[in-house]
């Protein structure tokens, strides 16, 4: 009887490994013999899956995606849309070594994207995805008044991508402690709050 094989196990496997050596070594050393060696898979049934540096990134960041989606289900809700709003943003920020590995992966892969518009296109459609996810969010914020109901929506969430990577850099590196972070979001959102009416 032939063997089954699980491509899909294969692929998390391998963009598992791609995060590691990405993590390690950054762009330049993530090459298919690489992560084929961190997987623990002949480079040959690497290649088959992952033939270029583009498609490792993507593996890598699709993996990145699923654990912090994996995550983003087991938020609890908040009493408010923009409680749960709040709880996700602080999912996002590098507070812990999980995501401290993650964000350390994002930032490589950001200044590889300032040479390689390859990665730059890989890093511009999960930026897409993060701002779609924040505004629908911040639209059922406003919907239940947690917000005011004529918040620019766009505008919020953008306000919200900008505060993560500017919060994400600076726990990287080391300019901010995690309580000085979770003090800075709790701000925001406080204004968030004021603005509707709703704060205290």
């Amino acid at each position: 009887m032939p063997k089954v094989v699980d491509h899909e196990e294969r692929r998390r496997r391998l963009g598992a490994a791609a995060c590691a050596v990405l993590s390690r070594t950054g762009a330049a050393g993530t090459t298919v013999r690489a992560v084929a060696g961190e997987a623990g898979m002949p480079l040959a049934t690497a290649q088959h899956y992952l033939p270029t540096r583009e498609l490792m990134v993507r593996a890598a960041m699709a993996h990145l995606v699923e654990r912090v989606v994996d995550r983003a289900r087991a938020i609890r809700t908040g009493p408010t849309a923009l409680d749960t709003l709040r709880l996700a943003v602080l999912e996002l920020v590098p507070l812990d070594a999980e995501r401290i590995f993650e964000a350390r992966i994002w930032l490589v892969l950001t200044a590889e994207s300032l040479i390689d518009e390859r990665i730059a296109a890989v890093l511009r459609d999960n930026a897409v995805e993060l701002r779609g996810n924040l505004e629908r969010l911040v639209t059922q914020a406003r919907a239940d008044g947690s917000i005011a109901v004529d918040a620019d929506v766009p505008a919020v969430a953008s306000g919200l991508a900008t505060l993560l990577d500017g919060l994400t850099v600076r726990l990287l590196s080391t300019a901010l402690t995690p309580a000085e972070a979770r003090a800075e979001i709790d701000n925001h959102f406080a204004r968030l709050a004021a603005v509707s009416g709703c704060e205290g």
